[in-house]
């Protein structure tokens, strides 16, 4: 069988690589990740056998590598930008590599870059994700009910069911301040990064893309 590495590529400059992740890659015969996941790595993977992922046929590739390298003695790096812990998809590819000898390297995810510019502890937070899937409604009740319930910041990977300023009329409209501050990271450590500081009440005029974290930040967890 061969060796599979499910990698963190960190949130996209290659400033976040971890050493770790560096040797792995390098020692790769056989490299598997979108166009976003490879940026960070591109001095280290020419002349490496390169497989690229894209909405319409992720899925397909990494059967077609495991399908090719099943019996061979290759090393498979699977790359994921950020942490492969977080909305990355890793079920499915343990499931697609079932049988392999897995093992998986973490990154530094904009999550943790998020709260570092936000100045809150990701251990006091709720960290919901809209990248994939699943049921919106039931998520954002989950998000409404972390933060007036519960009292903890929330964490809010952005993706296509709800953006940040849908995120904010919502829970407006459910009893939450529209003065609770809120930060908003864009492409971070990308060259177009953008950080927005404001209010749940700012962001009604605001337009992010799906590469955005938003930080909804609980007043009576900060000093």
């Amino acid at each position: 069988m061969g060796r599979v590495y499910i990698v963190g590529a960190g949130p996209g400059s290659s400033r976040y690589l971890t050493e770790a992740v560096k040797e792995t890659v390098s020692k790769a015969d056989v490299i598997i990740g979108w166009r976003l996941d490879l940026l960070p790595v591109e001095d280290l993977i020419k002349n490496k056998e390169v497989y690229l992922q894209d909405v319409d046929n992720y899925i397909e590739v990494a059967r077609r590598v495991a399908e090719k390298t099943r019996n061979s003695d290759k090393t498979i790096v699977i790359l994921r930008v950020g942490d492969p812990c977080i909305s990355s998809g890793l079920r499915g590819l343990l499931e697609i590599f079932e049988g392999f000898d897995v093992e998986i390297i973490p990154g530094i995810s904009s999550i943790q870059l998020a709260a570092a510019i936000a100045r809150i502890n990701i251990d006091e937070s709720t960290i919901i994700s809209f990248h994939n899937g699943g049921d919106s409604s039931k998520k954002k009740r989950f998000m409404l009910e972390s933060f007036k319930k519960y009292g903890r910041h929330i964490i809010m990977l952005v993706g296509p069911d709800l953006q940040p300023h849908e995120a904010a009329d919502y829970l407006i409209a459910n009893g939450v301040s529209g003065d609770t501050p809120v930060v908003v990271c864009e492409s971070l450590s990308l060259p177009g990064e953008r950080v927005f500081k404001g209010t749940l009440g700012d962001l009604s005029a605001q337009q992010f893309s799906w590469l955005a974290v938003m930080v909804i930040i609980n007043t009576g967890l900060v000093a």
